[in-house]
């Protein structure tokens, strides 16, 4: 069994001191995962596959740059960071049409509790009673049968 670490507050303390000396590493030594680097450049691959270029010469020409991925997962992150893309236009069309959004959550709500008073209405019109009281033994709702326990052969 996993024993769980503890240590001093001291430790901690003395581990944030010396994260905080760090010097500032220089741009081009920053590491950049394989999600956000194809997504800062999307147009240049895009731009690329335009000129006829498929995803495996792609791949071959950022090879030569020291940057080994493979064709498939090339594709994986162009697909993500297009529905990255996507979902922030999305956003953004959702936060600018704000007042123009409203009116129709009203009409879909008011559809919604029409279609719950229909509901309602065929279960009166089954002759069916809603029965959810705590410690009832039949239970029944708007959607589906009674059911009882069996208590016969207990």
């Amino acid at each position: 069994m996993p024993m769980v670490k503890s240590f001093t507050q001291a430790q901690w303390d003395a581990a944030a001191g010396r994260l905080d000396a760090l010097p500032e590493k220089p741009v081009h030594e920053h590491r950049v995962n394989v999600r956000d680097a194809v997504k800062s450049m999307r147009s240049q691959i895009s731009g690329a596959q335009r000129k006829g270029y498929t995803l495996e010469e792609i791949v071959q020409q950022v090879a030569q740059d020291g940057v080994e991925i493979s064709a498939s997962t090339l594709r994986y992150a162009m697909q993500h960071a297009a529905k990255e893309d996507k979902s922030a236009q999305a956003e953004k069309n959702v936060t600018t049409n704000t007042a123009s959004a409203r009116p129709r959550a009203k009409k879909a709500n008011e559809g919604r509790s029409s279609h719950i008073g229909n509901v309602r209405a065929e279960h009166k019109q089954d002759g069916g009673k809603v029965v959810s009281k705590p410690g009832s033994m039949v239970i029944r709702d708007a959607f589906s049968f009674e059911i009882t326990p069996d208590i016969e052969n207990l």
